[in-house]
């Protein structure tokens, strides 16, 4: 089978356009997804667009962007190596898509935005790589969401979580809110939203107990709405490098901090005796590990989890001002998603 048809395609710094392309083979261990929709990284997919994600990667222009995709199976090879449970996927099964690394011709920056994910073991070659159904109560939007979602439950994972612990998330992105979120599923007794953007408070202020509008002796402000201790547990998830550092002023004596975010330049530690001294835990994650979308998916169908985090959904075909929109006012937005339809 040989499939073409459109495709969200960054042609260069600032420049997207929407055309036609050619769509990876399609095999007998091949899934085939029609996509319906797609979603916009504002970390991930901006940096893209803004250049800022090459330095020191294997990526290049032109490319296909995003990593949040879902729609409905059109094709199941017989030899496709993904089930459903103990099942074999089958055609018109809902399904999360995501990564597609390989699309002839052309950068496959995780390939989402395009009307098709050809998925095979060339394709999608790693375990977190999987096609994952979605249950019936959970919308296809709420579905892209769970993406960003579970990237946050492995870093939730990783960092560990205890039951009455203080959690303080850093950064009220779409990665910040769900682990926000993910932190009272797995037991906080209290959790802290902090950012220095008053607008993504306003985003986090159902998820979170307080709220922090960074902007020195911010410790103070910790143990003003936490009894006069430091957090246990923080998560550092804005990707902005500055927010590092200071993320020793916010966590007790042998507490741990968890880096969520993606890092597009050297991170400083200043006066990292502050930090040794501490007895601090420093971990860092990237991207999702197999079955968190699963798992995410889960808690959003049992009513757990608030995916509905995105501003607006416009049709692919108006990628590229949605782009140039969201770059003229970055933070002002929380998520756009693209609807693909013939």
């Amino acid at each position: 089978m040989e499939l073409k048809g459109k495709s969200i395609v960054m042609e260069a710094r600032h420049k997207a356009v929407v055309r036609e392309i050619e769509f990876p083979e399609v095999t007998e261990d091949s899934i085939v997804v029609k996509t319906t929709f797609s979603g916009v990284s504002l970390g991930t997919d901006m940096s893209l667009y803004e250049e800022q994600a090459f330095p020191s990667s294997n990526l290049s222009y032109p490319l296909v962007p995003s990593y949040e995709e879902v729609g409905e199976v059109i094709y199941v090879g017989k030899n496709a190596p993904w089930k459903n449970g103990s099942e074999p996927f089958k055609v018109g099964d809902r399904v999360m898509a995501n990564e597609v690394r390989y699309f002839p011709g052309l950068c496959a920056a995780w390939g989402g935005s395009a009307a098709y994910a050809v998925k095979n073991p060339k394709t999608a070659p790693f375990p977190a790589d999987e096609v994952v159904k979605i249950p019936d109560n959970v919308s296809y939007e709420e579905a892209v969401v769970a993406y960003l979602g579970s990237v946050a439950l492995k870093g939730v994972k990783m960092v560990g979580v205890n039951p009455g612990e203080t959690v303080m998330v850093v950064g009220c992105g779409c990665v910040g809110l769900s682990a926000l979120q993910l932190a009272k599923i797995f037991g906080a007794g209290k959790v802290i939203a902090a950012d220095i953007n008053a607008n993504r408070l306003e985003y986090a202020r159902k998820y979170t107990d307080h709220v922090i509008l960074l902007s020195g002796d911010d410790g103070d402000a910790v143990r003003q709405c936490n009894g006069g201790e430091l957090a246990d547990v923080v998560i550092e998830c804005s990707g902005n490098p500055d927010a590092v550092s200071p993320l020793a002023d916010y966590v007790r004596p042998g507490g741990r901090v968890h880096l969520q975010g993606q890092y597009r330049s050297p991170i400083t530690i200043v006066e990292y005796q502050r930090w040794n001294c501490s007895d601090l835990r420093i971990s860092c994650s990237i991207a999702t590990d197999a079955g968190c979308k699963g798992e995410v998916l889960k808690y959003i169908s049992e009513g757990k989890f608030d995916a509905k985090l995105w501003d607006e959904i416009v049709p692919y075909t108006q990628a590229p001002e949605t782009y140039a929109k969201i770059k003229a006012d970055r933070y002002k937005y929380l998520k756009f998603l693209f609807k693909w339809e013939d």
